[in-house]
């Protein structure tokens, strides 16, 4: 006498979980306790009965073992099916009551009780200008932040231009000093001194590329009268 795949109910017979849930309406008091009142009473009754049936098993194999020899194995069979048949009526006949009071005093949630949860949703209904007023406000809220995250870009974009102008400053500096440095230790203090000396240490370099151009030439004549 045991349920497969369903749930026993208190006159003894398999009901599918299917069959349970389209019995059971009661979806916000399953909402709070987690499951079904129902399957709750359902549940109480399968392990009912199963001790029952546990324990008149039990008790037909002790009589079986120990008095075998007063009555046959049948007859005691048939004893123990009428004392689970009897025990069985006895346990519907009560459970039914216990459920029912289960039902209707315990497991129920009064229409004027309304669970935490749900509070968020107990509010008024917005009316079609108050949602216009808020559509207004978000559609406000979010061109806000466009523009916030516009000027956030161009800004970006400006201290992007600032730092590679004073990369570029700080290598300007350092070739100036570099230049100074130069000047200070060949003894020119002022710009125009700087200039002459620049202009002066050319026209040096240009002479000795000159000469070296001369010599080349002068040593290549050289070279073809000796050949020829």
């Amino acid at each position: 006498m045991t349920c497969n795949g369903g749930t026993m109910t208190s006159s003894t017979s398999c009901v599918s979980p299917l069959e349970v849930s389209e019995y059971d309406p009661s979806e916000y008091e399953t909402q709070h306790l987690g499951f079904t009142p129902k399957a709750f009473c359902n549940g109480v009754y399968n392990a009912a009965l199963e001790y029952i049936q546990r324990a008149i098993h039990e008790m037909e194999a002790c009589l079986t073992n120990e008095y075998s020899t007063v009555m046959t194995p049948a007859q005691i069979k048939e004893a123990c099916d009428v004392i689970l048949s009897t025990m069985v009526g006895k346990l519907d006949m009560n459970f039914d009551i216990i459920e029912t009071y289960l039902m209707k005093n315990v497991m129920t949630i009064p229409d004027n009780v309304l669970l935490p949860e749900d509070k968020a949703q107990a509010g008024d209904i917005m009316s079609t200008e108050e949602e216009d007023v808020l559509d207004t406000e978000i559609q406000e809220l979010k061109d806000k932040i466009l523009a916030m995250k516009y000027a956030n870009s161009k800004l970006m974009q400006e201290m992007t231009l600032i730092d590679i102008v004073q990369a570029r400053f700080d290598q300007a500096q350092k070739q100036l000093q570099r230049l100074d440095t130069i000047n200070s230790e060949s003894g020119v203090s002022d710009l125009k001194d700087c200039l002459m000396f620049t202009s002066q240490k050319v026209l040096e370099l240009m002479s000795k590329v000159k000469a070296m151009q001369t010599d080349n030439k002068s040593n290549a004549m050289e070279t073809n009268e000796t050949n020829g």
